[in-house]
């Protein structure tokens, strides 16, 4: 196989209500395989790195493209994990964190 590069990613979500619903529904993507792929990085360029997949996550706090605030986001990134197919907050049940 080909070796892949480490990449840390940390996301922000909002603290209520609409937040929690989203975080149950990218963690469920998450433990499903659909957060991250391998492939080239669209900010640096370089290959077989640890990339973002199709459902966008919010990186910083101090607004733009990728940060709060953004009051389209939770809107957008709920059409997204819909078309991916993962299913409604209050049907998923998974396991508490270790």
């Amino acid at each position: 196989g080909t070796r892949y590069r480490y990449a840390a990613r940390i996301a922000y979500l909002p603290n209520n209500d609409d937040g929690r619903v989203l975080l149950k529904r990218l963690r469920y993507a998450f433990l499903h395989g659909l957060t991250f792929t391998v492939g080239t990085s669209l900010t640096t360029g370089l290959p077989n790195m640890i990339t973002w997949s199709s459902i966008h996550h919010k990186t910083g706090l101090a607004g733009g493209v990728h940060g709060f605030p953004d009051p389209s986001y939770l809107c957008n990134c709920t059409g997204e994990l819909d078309h991916v197919a993962v299913p409604p907050a209050n049907s998923i049940q998974i396991p508490p964190p270790l």
